[in-house]
């Protein structure tokens, strides 16, 4: 198991003006259209594949004096973080502007809303007038990327234009900018080619024609630039008008089918194989076709002209086939090879394993029908993307993948499991556990987990749905598949076995087993903040207020970092760190702490008594401290309710009833370290003597005993007493 900082993948070949061809016909009534766009206007050219979008913005990038930044979008791009560095990738490289904020987006975990997109619009301020070219939106389907997006839009400067290319356009509130005057739109009827601009493409690609051929291809082709392309070509290798018109299905299939049939054996497999990857170079080609000949190839084929291969960068080492072409190559060699195709898409599948491109490696093994890979690729990732803040990610993986791929691969049923977890759902826990023990077949998992049972009792353990008795005993079966250079799980059983002990009031195994766990689990964040907020509570508990401070400061610090606040298991984290803020008199702090844990613990719902009776105490005494009587009583009444669900989490229950005495009567809480001298003023020690059991200064003593009897009420050590017990915050 992998874990950590995210690490982006930004290819060049995303990056950077398209190479045009040398003899492109000119736009001259779309670049009029296109150059009216002022600063701050918002550009949306869209129209189905092969109407010229992309090259009529090549065109106006050559005829505007302002540097253009382009961004093609592709798959990667479907989650926010992503597609935010990429556009800051292309800016910054175009104009050499200071690359620091790109290592704080290539930082982990960052909210892309609240975080990461007001740096991407300082990025554009910096760099002056600048036109923002992104192609290919129709590719962002994900609703929070569309809204990072349309965010990044609304918020850029004045001094960007931003320039949206695609087949369909998303949502960006086109009807309030129409109203403003501040977008230019260029659809599919503006970018048909004209006659005359359809007279110079027939021309360029197959000599002058007459005007009654020009005619017929436009009406044929409708002004779509790719097939008047396409059409041009089969006339100028001898195929006759009339057998054009005659066709029944679209001129793309059939000039196709010409364009294929009229290649040599070689060239024509080449051409349809090598549409297995959706980019690719020389290199890669030679890689999954099994070939040395690729570059040559290529240079081939686009020396020819062939209109179906693009070159993407000015270098001519990225290619890609038009996307509509792209499809129907890879359905040609679907239908007929179906077994080279496999075999192809399972080569693809290495390569960009290897790469690291885990999204682009699981598209090619389902594309191969390999459900083993497909779940191993899920699996291998999921507890990182779960706790790191990208569950995201991993639920869009898991929606790739099929029933029969959950039920017979416990790879995948375990990594929906994670899912379930980081979003509190019971009902995906416990289906997707039942199917991974159905099929295991007493097998590692992808991840090194090292058997479908670890996984169960590592997951239950998180869960603790038989209580914390059941947390401890579930904690072991993963501790005793092996230690820390074995088992990847040992840090994380380690934690939720202490957690536990904590929460039975173990405190001094509890404080062992968390302290042990921390060094080997740098790279699980989620774990490692939970252990690092049950220590504070340890901390606060032992009077150690500044340990618990800094304890959970740091848990706080993590969760921020990796965006974990949508993490349902972090109600440790941000309850204590509530705890904290209030105890130090930042009630702002305290009350944004509560309403995160707030949000998940309606979503934790009835999953987990023991995290419920942990928040909901720890909230209510958050509360006390405020003197807030409406959250109290919100909080004290749910963790009450939880008490009953969790009666072996006694150290839990005990803090329950400190905080209903501290707040009986309407008296201020009394501090861990008044709580830890009450028990001694019932004692017939002198101050002085109860300073030495407590190893403190006698003054300490002293002030800390005016607090008390301030707080009860009461004005000697012997009514204190009295008041306590009757408060039940010492025994009788």
């Amino acid at each position: 198991m992998v874990a950590g900082d995210w690490l982006p993948r930004i290819p060049a070949a995303t990056i950077g003006r398209p190479r045009i061809a040398d003899r492109v016909v000119q736009r001259p009534g779309v670049l009029r259209r296109l150059k009216a766009a002022g600063s701050g206007d918002l550009v949306v050219m869209s129209a189905p594949a092969g109407y010229g979008k992309t090259t009529a913005a090549a065109l106006w990038d050559f005829e505007d004096d302002r540097p253009f930044a382009w961004v093609r979008i592709d798959h990667l791009d479907d989650d926010p973080a992503h597609l935010l560095l990429h556009v800051a990738t292309a800016v910054v490289r175009l104009t050499e502007t200071d690359r620091t904020l790109l290592r704080y987006l290539r930082g982990p975990g960052r909210p892309a809303l609240t975080h990461l997109v007001p740096v991407v619009v300082q990025i554009l301020e910096d760099c002056g007038p600048l036109v923002l070219v992104l192609d290919d939106v129709h590719k962002l389907s994900a609703a929070d990327a569309v809204t990072a997006l349309q965010m990044l839009i609304d918020e850029a400067p004045a001094t960007t234009t931003p320039a949206l290319l695609g087949r369909h356009m998303l949502p960006v509130a086109l009807a309030r900018r129409r109203l403003q005057r501040s977008v230019v739109e260029v659809d599919q009827e503006a970018l048909r080619l004209s006659v005359e601009e359809a007279a110079e493409v027939l021309g360029s690609v197959s000599g002058p024609h007459s005007d009654a051929t020009v005619a017929a291809v436009v009406d044929l082709c409708e002004g779509w630039a790719a097939g008047v392309i396409l059409t041009a070509m089969a006339l100028r290798d001898g195929t006759a008008l009339e057998a054009l018109t005659r066709r029944n299905n679209l001129v793309v299939d059939y000039v196709v089918e010409e364009v294929i049939d009229r290649l040599d054996g070689d060239t024509a497999t080449f051409l349809v194989e090598s549409a297995v990857l959706d980019r690719f170079t020389a290199e890669q080609l030679d890689t999954v076709l099994g070939r040395d000949d690729s570059a040559r190839m290529l240079e081939m084929l686009y020396g020819s002209g062939n209109p179906f291969l693009i070159a993407i960068d000015h270098h001519r080492v990225w290619y890609r086939y038009h996307h509509l072409f792209g499809d129907v190559l890879r359905g040609r060699l679907r239908d007929l090879a179906p077994a080279r195709f496999r075999e192809l898409a399972t080569r693809a599948a290495d390569l960009l394993e290897r790469d690291g491109d885990i999204d682009g490696a699981l598209l090619q093994a389902l594309d191969a029908g390999d459900r083993t890979r497909a779940a191993a690729l899920v699996g291998r990732e999921a507890v990182r993307l779960g706790f790191d803040g990208r569950a995201g990610v991993l639920a869009r993986r898991l929606a790739m993948l099929d029933a029969r791929t959950f039920a017979e691969h416990p790879d995948a049923a375990v990594a929906r499991a994670w899912l379930g977890v980081t979003t509190a759902d019971a009902e995906l826990i416990h289906r997707s556990l039942m199917l991974a023990t159905r099929s295991d077949h007493g097998q590692p998992l992808s991840d090194g987990t090292p058997s479908v049972k670890v996984a169960v009792a590592l997951i239950s353990s998180l869960v603790g749905a038989g209580g914390v008795n059941d947390v401890i005993r579930q904690a072991d079966v993963v501790r005793a598949a092996g230690d820390r250079l074995v088992n990847p799980w040992w840090g994380a059983a380690t934690v939720m076995k202490g957690a536990a002990e904590a929460m039975r009031g173990q405190v001094a195994r509890a404080r062992a087993l968390l302290e042990s766990a921390l060094p080997v689990i740098e790279d699980l964040p989620g774990f490692q903040a939970a252990a690092l907020a049950h220590l504070a509570l340890l901390d606060l508990a032992a009077g150690d207020d500044d340990g618990a401070v800094a304890r959970s400061e740091e848990a706080r610090t993590l969760v921020d970092k990796y965006d974990l606040c949508d993490v349902v298991p972090m109600i440790v984290v941000y309850a204590t760190s509530a705890v904290m803020a209030a105890r130090v008199g930042d009630e702002v702090g305290a009350r944004r702490a509560v309403a995160v844990s707030e949000t998940l613990l309606g979503r934790l719902g009835h999953l987990s008594a023991r995290t419920a009776l942990l928040g909901h105490g720890l909230l209510a005494w958050t509360a006390a401290v405020i003197q807030d009587p409406e959250l109290l009583g919100r909080h004290l009444g749910a963790a009450e309710r939880a008490c009953h669900r969790e009666p072996d989490a006694v150290a839990l229950v005990q803090r329950v009833d400190r905080v209903k005495a501290m707040a009986a009567g309407g008296t201020r809480p009394l501090t861990a370290a008044e709580l830890r001298l009450l028990p001694h003023l019932a004692s017939h020690l002198s101050l002085q003597r109860v300073a030495e059991e407590l190893v403190i200064g006698r003054e300490t003593v002293k002030s800390q005993a005016t607090a008390i009897y301030r707080k009860l009420g009461v004005s000697s050590r012997g009514e204190a007493v009295a008041e306590a017990k009757r408060v039940g915050l010492i025994a009788d």
